[in-house]
């Protein structure tokens, strides 16, 4: 290789690191942390403590805690794998053991954002400020849709509701191999169902509501999946519709950007008072 083309080589290493550092974002990583209690918005661990470490990503930040029924509860700095950035977003999945009969709740919040600067944005702060502004429907709510997801043994494929209209991958109808029916709808601009029998088994029923509430534009997108073996087509939209209704998570866009307001003025504060102490110093000390 010429010198000239060597040179050209190693400008184009150095355009391309370039590129992909002005991509790139700064992000709080850690292990999984794990706590044998339910954490409360005061127990939140930092991402500065427990092996953590700051690493770049293409694709955003992320930090999510995950609050299990049993008292346990799950906290994750990292970097963002599927959600929009600048989101807060909601996940209640309520499922029940075929084979026990157990019921189980999971809560998840996730903060997910894209840093400004080279300084990490899946703070212990905004994930605060995330908790802050959600608003949990009551157990008692989330509760009443039991029946719905009841184990059976009686399971007829022929008795779930089937209609699609969604362009992604929606699985085929196998009643021959189906033992739950399936719904999942997705709330946008237009209203896209799945719901079918399909031959894939799991070894419990569910349903999951999830909620993106999208901060620059304060909008907010909603996805429901079921899987179900009660009743006459328990995976009906009406059985969706109402547990929308009744267990949607509400979020204070208000409450979380006043937080952030609230912090920027503490630390102008906080700045001024330095400023003035330095000052007298010089002045008079």
């Amino acid at each position: 290789m010429s010198l000239v083309n060597y040179f050209h080589y190693c400008l184009y290493l150095f355009i391309l690191g370039s590129i992909q550092s002005l991509f790139a974002y700064s992000c709080y990583d850690c292990p999984l942390m794990h706590f044998d209690y339910s954490l409360t918005i005061d127990d939140f661990p930092s991402p500065t403590q427990n092996r953590c470490r700051i690493i770049t990503a293409e694709t955003g930040c992320y930090v999510r805690v995950s609050w299990y029924n049993n008292n346990v509860t799950e906290v994750f700095y990292g970097t963002n794998v599927k959600f929009p950035l600048d989101s807060v977003n909601i996940e209640i999945d309520r499922r029940v053991i075929i084979s026990s009969g157990i019921y189980t709740t999971i809560k998840y919040v996730d903060y997910t954002c894209g840093s400004s600067n080279s300084t990490p944005c899946n703070t212990l702060d905004n994930l605060k400020r995330s908790f802050r502004a959600v608003k949990f429907s009551s157990e008692e709510h989330i509760d009443a849709y039991d029946t719905l997801i009841q184990p059976s043994e009686n399971f007829d494929s022929s008795s779930c509701y089937e209609f699609q209209n969604m362009t992604d991958a929606c699985p085929k109808t196998d009643p021959s191999n189906c033992n739950k029916c399936m719904i999942d709808i997705k709330y946008s601009q237009e209203t896209v169902v799945c719901a079918v029998c399909p031959s894939d088994r799991t070894s419990y029923n569910f349903f999951l509501y999830q909620t993106k509430f999208i901060l620059n534009n304060r909008t907010q997108l909603d996805s429901i999946l079921v899987r179900c073996q009660q009743d006459r087509q328990c995976n009906s939209m009406t059985n969706v519709e109402n547990i929308r209704r009744d267990i949607m998570t509400k979020f204070d866009y208000n409450q979380f950007f006043n937080s952030t307001a609230s912090s920027m003025k503490l630390s102008l504060i906080l700045s001024f008072v330095l400023v003035y102490i330095e000052l007298f110093r010089l002045l008079y000390l």
